[in-house]
This record gives structure tokens, C-alpha cells and sequence, in this order.
């Protein structure tokens, strides 16, 4: 590839990924985008009215047209700049198809197929024009609040899953029981399980629609019991969520000075000016023994840096016991692995956190911090072999991928 295309190609991903960040001109495009996006979920509805959708027909028509030539071209140079991504060992082609069926690629494309499905379409146009506001969720590329709650919901999806299993037992029991009062009284609506369920839902939620309501004394009692628990349980979600947001906006449970970043063997060295950089950045945690900060199964979610107490890496079936100064959760960052090793706080600890974005980031804007990353990689490397971990060849092999990987991000 040329030097000049890969320049470009490098300079319109910073302007489409790192927005702001990347300068003026990012900032400026960043702005028009949230301004059409905008325009174009007011127009839909607009376009509901009959009167004006009489009087401003033409004009509806254009300004979509004008749009979805802008979302068309945003979504192709998005495709295009993707190989610029973290994962630089990976062939173009597998990059790119890996960033298509990526969420947000995928909403990109919802947001302009309806206008290109249109003429191949007999059924009312009205019902693809309303599948437009799909382009709202475009925001989440833009707004930081709505990436968080993503984060939050990523965060406790175990907990929410949890409690959504407990709320679908509740309202299969709350049927059941009813169905076995209520079946010989009112067949027509109690009259099976599934029937007694529009019931049970109607009811845990309190929404209580009144078409379906118990008559004997037994089932009005059960009926009460299931409002008091659906008040209880249907809370549950909703106050995992909020103890989720508290935590995020609490992340920051102590100050981090560019002093304690500087103890860290992969800052050293870092101008005054990428320290205060990360230092905006950079999370601090405070977790107690036997909280899971990477499982098996998980990939990359950044670094940690370990200010005190302990984590324990398990991995191979080996445990790696890590202390200040070390850090973890390099190994996806620097080898192509399905997983992070498990790691576990095996004492009170103390922790920096720097997630998988904003590592990037930092990686694209300050060479010298690849560097480090660099050179501490590989005495990890070393600490692998020494302890078993991994043998001298899939050392070669990962210093190897370790070099490209950073060499690209940077």
C-alpha cells in the first residue's frame, strides 16, 4: 500500500473514531453528524403528519435523499478505515467483516436500508419510513452517557440475567397457582396455563389491565400476594441497573496523581503532557479478596495496574500471584488469544484502571507509551517462561505478534 493512502486512510480514521480528540476538524464533523442524526429523527415524525407530509412532501424526499448520501458514505469509510483498528495481525479483508457485524456497524447499516429497499418493497412505504428511527441509535457513537449505559448493562448482565430468570419462575408459579383456583370458574380465561400468564404478567408488573381478574376468595388472595412480590422483584432489574450507574460514576474511589502513575515501569519515561493525558483517563478501584476482574472467557478490557495488595492469575492451571508495580490484562492486547487468563483479588487491593479505548487512544497519540509497553512485555514474556506459563517457542511467536500489534496501534 502506498505511503500517502495509508496516511489518509490512517487520518480519516482518526477523524470518524477518535472524534474530538483528534483535532478541530474531527470535533466539527463529530457535531454535524449528531445534528443530522437529530434532523433526521424529527423529520420522521414529522413526515407522520398528514398535513405537512401533503405540503412538504418534496422537501422530505430530498432531505432524505441528502442524508442517507451522507450516512451511505459515513458507513463505507467507516468499513474502509476498520483495518486501522487494535487488531492489526489480522488480515483486511477478516477485519472488515469482523467490524460489519460488529453492533454498531450493523446499526449504521440499518439506518440507510430502508431507503434502498424501498423500491423493491409493495408493502405501505409508511411502515419502512418509521424503521428510520433506527438512526437514533447512531447517538451512541457520539454520546458518552449512552456508552455508559451500555457499560452498565454489559457490567451486570449476570445479575440482570439472574434476576430475569427469578421474575419468569415467579410469573409461571403466580399462573399456575391461579389456573388451578380459577380454570373451573373461568374456563375462558384461566382455562390453561398459557392463558393464565397474560394474567400473571399484567399483574407482577401492576399494570392490572382489568380484563382478566380472579372472583373467587382464594384467587383474589393469591391475586394480592402476586401485586406485594411483583412490586418486589420487578424492582430488582431496576435497581441492579442503578447500582450499576453509581458504581460507574463512582469509579473513581481516590485521587490518582501523575506521582503514582509515574511508579509504573510502562510510564516511565512518558512526557509531561501524556501523563496528564492519562492521568484524566485512567480509573482507580478499590476491591476486596475474591472479586473477579477478568474471567476465562473475557477478552481484552484494558489494563490494570495493581497500586497494592494482590491478584491472583490463573491460567494453564497455574496460579501467576502479581504485586505493585505489576499489571494484567496485557495479553489480549499483545497476542491473539481467545481469552484473558482469570484474574482474582486475593487481597484488599488497590487498582488503575485503563480501559480498551482509552488505551488505544493513548497508544495512537504517544508513541513512547508503546514503547514501554513494549519493553515491559517482554520481561512478562520471560515471567511466562519462567514460571511455566508458556514455552521459549510461543515466547518467539508472541514477542513476534507483540512488535506488529503495537508497531500498529501506535
Amino acid at each position: 500500500m502506498p505511503v500517502t493512502r495509508a496516511r489518509i486512510r490512517r487520518r480519516v480514521f482518526e477523524l470518524l473514531e477518535l472524534g474530538s480528540l483528534a483535532g478541530r476538524q474531527a470535533a466539527i464533523f463529530e457535531a454535524l453528524m449528531v445534528l443530522l442524526i437529530v434532523s433526521n429523527v424529527v423529520v420522521v415524525a414529522m413526515e407522520t403528519v398528514p398535513s405537512l407530509w401533503a405540503q412538504y412532501e418534496t422537501s422530505f424526499a430530498i432531505f432524505e435523499a441528502i442524508s442517507v448520501a451522507f450516512f451511505t458514505i459515513e458507513y463505507f469509510a467507516r468499513l474502509w478505515v476498520s483495518v486501522e483498528r487494535q487488531n492489526g495481525e489480522m488480515i483486511d479483508y477478516k477485519q472488515r467483516l469482523k467490524y460489519m457485524l460488529s453492533p454498531l456497524a450493523l446499526i449504521d447499516l440499518l439506518a440507510i436500508l430502508p431507503f434502498y429497499l424501498a423500491p423493491f418493497v409493495t408493502a405501505d412505504l409508511r411502515v419502512l419510513r418509521v424503521f428510520r428511527l433506527l438512526r437514533l441509535f447512531k447517538l451512541i457513537r457520539y454520546s458518552p452517557a449512552l456508552s455508559t449505559v451500555g457499560r452498565v448493562i454489559f457490567a451486570e448482565r449476570r445479575a440482570l440475567a439472574a434476576a430475569l430468570v427469578v421474575m419468569a419462575g415467579l410469573e409461571i408459579t403466580a399462573a399456575t397457582l391461579m389456573y388451578l383456583v380459577e380454570h373451573n370458574v373461568q374456563p375462558e380465561a384461566f382455562g390453561s396455563i398459557p392463558q393464565a400468564l397474560w394474567w400473571a404478567v399484567a399483574t407482577l408488573t401492576t399494570v392490572g389491565y382489568g380484563d382478566v381478574v380472579p372472583i373467587t376468595a382464594l384467587g383474589k388472595f393469591i391475586g394480592g400476594a402476586v401485586m406485594i412480590f411483583g412490586l418486589a422483584f420487578y424492582a430488582l432489574p431496576i435497581g441492579i441497573i442503578a447500582s450499576g450507574f453509581s458504581d460507574e460514576l463512582h469509579r473513581r474511589e481516590f485521587l490518582v496523581p501523575i506521582g503514582m502513575v509515574e511508579a509504573f515501569p510502562p510510564f516511565k519515561g512518558l512526557q509531561t503532557e501524556a501523563q496528564k493525558e492519562l492521568v484524566s483517563r485512567i480509573r482507580s478501584l478499590v476491591v476486596s479478596p475474591g472479586t473477579i476482574l477478568a474471567q476465562r472467557k473475557e477478552t481484552s478490557n484494558g489494563l490494570y495496574f495493581i497500586i497494592s495488595g494482590e491478584i491472583s492469575v490463573f491460567h494453564s492451571h497455574k496460579v501467576l500471584p502479581l504485586m505493585a508495580p505489576d499489571f494484567f490484562g496485557e495479553i489480549g492486547m499483545i497476542y491473539d488469544c481467545e481469552a484473558e487468563p482469570a484474574a482474582v483479588a486475593a487481597k484488599p487491593t488497590k487498582l488503575m484502571w485503563l480501559e480498551s479505548q482509552d488505551l488505544q487512544l493513548m497508544l495512537s497519540f504517544y508513541p513512547t507509551f508503546a514503547d514501554s509497553l513494549r519493553i515491559y512485555g517482554e520481561q512478562r514474556l520471560s515471567d511466562f517462561v519462567e514460571n511455566g506459563f508458556l514455552d521459549k517457542e510461543g515466547k518467539t511467536e508472541m514477542l513476534d505478534q507483540m512488535h506488529r500489534r503495537l508497531t500498529t496501534q501506535s
